[in-house]
C-alpha cells in the first residue's frame, strides 16, 4: 500500500527517516496523526513546515497540510542537500499520507455509524450499552417507549412510524443537557441518562418530555426511570424498565420513579 522509492541514491538517515514515517502512516488513526507524521518527516530531512502566504520563493510546490488548517508548504532550511533530500522524498511521502488520512476518514465514519443509530441520529444501541457501563452512582437512567406505537405503524405505514421517531429522538435530544447520553434503545424504546442529577429534576424534566409530546406527537410516551446506586447501572436499568411497566399499566403518558421493590436482581 506504501511505497518505499529506491534507495540507492540516499544516505543512511534518510533512509530511516523514511521508513520510519512509512510506518508510522501505517499505523494512524487520524488524518490529523497523518499530517503530523509527514510534518516530522519534513522536518527531518532539513526542512521546515511554512503557511503557504509565509513561503516563499524556497518553498516546494506540494502542499502538505492534508486539508486541516490554512495550506502549508515545506521550505528547505538546510542548504542544497536539504532540498534535495525534500524533492526526491517528499512527494511519495506525501502519496502515502493521503493514502493513510483517506483510510483514517473512513474508518472513522464506520465507526460513527456503528456508534449512532441511522434512523434518529442518537446513539445507538452499541453506544448506550458501552456508556451505560460507565454510569456512577447518582446518575438516573431513563426509559422511555412510545405508547401505541404498533397501532401507529400498523394503521399510517412505517413511514410515519420512523418520522414519529425521528421527532421525538429530535425532542429528547433538545429537552436534555449536551452531555447527557440520548439513545435510541430498540424499536420505539428510547434511553436517557442524566449524570449527576437529583432524581426530582429528572423526573420533572421527563414529565416535561412526556406532556410535550402529548402535543406534538402521535400519541404519549411513557418513562420509568432508577438512580444508579452501589450496586451498579444494570440494576438501575432493571428497575427503570420495572417502573416503565407500571407507567404502561397506568394508561401509559406518564413518569414513574423506580422503588425499592423494582431493584431486585433479573433472573
Amino acid at each position: 500500500m506504501f511505497d518505499v522509492p529506491g534507495e540507492g541514491a540516499r544516505d543512511h538517515m534518510t533512509t530511516v527517516v523514511v521508513l520510519h514515517a512509512v510506518r508510522a502512516l501505517m499505523r494512524a488513526d487520524s488524518r490529523a496523526e497523518a499530517a503530523a507524521v509527514l510534518h516530522t518527516a519534513v522536518r527531518r530531512l532539513g526542512g521546515e513546515v511554512v503557511p503557504e502566504r509565509e513561503a516563499g520563493i524556497a518553498a516546494l510546490p506540494w502542499e502538505i497540510s492534508l486539508g486541516l488548517g490554512p495550506a502549508c508548504l515545506a521550505v528547505p532550511v538546510q542548504g542544497q542537500e536539504s532540498a534535495r533530500r525534500l524533492r526526491a522524498e517528499l512527494p511519495p511521502l506525501l502519496e502515502d499520507a493521503e493514502i493513510s488520512a483517506a483510510r483514517a476518514d473512513r474508518y472513522l465514519r464506520q465507526a460513527a455509524r456503528a456508534r449512532t443509530d441511522a434512523l434518529t441520529g442518537l446513539a445507538g444501541r452499541g453506544e448506550v450499552d458501552l456508556r451505560l457501563e460507565d454510569a456512577a452512582a447518582e446518575d438516573v437512567v431513563c426509559l422511555l417507549d412510545l405508547d401505541d406505537f404498533k397501532t401507529l405503524n400498523d394503521t399510517r405505514g412505517h413511514a410515519a412510524g420512523d418520522a414519529a421517531l425521528k421527532r421525538f429522538g429530535e425532542l429528547l435530544r433538545a429537552g436534555v443537557r449536551d452531555f447527557d447520553l440520548v439513545g435510541r434503545y430498540g424499536g420505539d424504546e428510547f434511553l436517557v441518562i442524566f449524570t449527576s442529577v437529583p432524581a426530582p429534576v429528572a423526573v420533572a424534566r421527563m414529565e416535561d418530555i412526556v406532556l410535550q409530546w402529548s402535543t406534538k406527537g402521535p400519541g404519549g410516551v411513557s418513562v420509568g426511570l432508577a438512580v444508579v446506586d452501589l450496586r451498579g447501572p444494570r440494576l438501575a436499568l432493571a428497575a427503570a424498565d420495572r417502573a416503565l411497566y407500571r407507567a404502561k399499566a397506568a394508561g401509559g403518558a406518564c413518569v414513574k420513579q423506580a422503588g425499592r421493590d423494582d431493584f431486585v436482581p433479573p433472573r
